[in-house]
């Protein structure tokens, strides 16, 4: 059993596979892909949302181990912008996937996930490990995310 954490980006959302290994767990990806990067040519809402779902249904294809998706949703405040906008439209697109293959989803924000954006990449080392290249506090929310609900398997 596996659970996919997922952080959207304006243009490069992460994503953080994470499974229990006897009283521990691995990030499954952490040598190999972790974002999702949109290609150049892509450039409206609706290309990337379609893009992305292509994406996500390939995540799945390639580890049929999935059992639940945690999403680190944006925190919103007074001055949401279009790249946040943005976000919540891949949010949705994972949320339509998930409900059509029957996937549950928790979608938290820090609080709920006991971190806050200061320190949730060095809890994300601590909690399950961290990526060798290209660690950020985007990649790390996706661990968390996913730490969030493995720890309970």
């Amino acid at each position: 059993m596996m659970v996919l954490g997922f952080r959207t980006d304006p243009s490069k959302p992460r994503y953080a596979l994470v499974r229990k290994d006897g009283a521990g767990l691995v990030l499954v990806n952490a040598q190999v892909e972790t974002s999702l990067p949109y290609p150049a040519n892509i450039a409206s809402a609706a290309e990337k949302v379609g893009w992305m779902y292509r994406e996500i249904e390939r995540i799945f294809r390639d580890n049929p181990g999935i059992t639940r998706v945690v999403i680190k949703t944006n925190e919103y405040t007074q001055s949401d912008s279009k790249a946040k906008r943005e976000s919540a439209y891949a949010e949705a697109m994972l949320l339509l996937f998930c409900s059509q293959h029957q996937v549950p989803v928790d979608v938290k924000i820090y609080a709920s996930l006991g971190t806050n954006s200061g320190s949730v990449k060095g809890d994300a080392e601590a909690r399950v490990c961290r990526t060798p290249k290209y660690w950020d506090a985007k990649m790390a929310d996706a661990v968390v995310a996913a730490w969030s609900w493995a720890r309970t398997l």
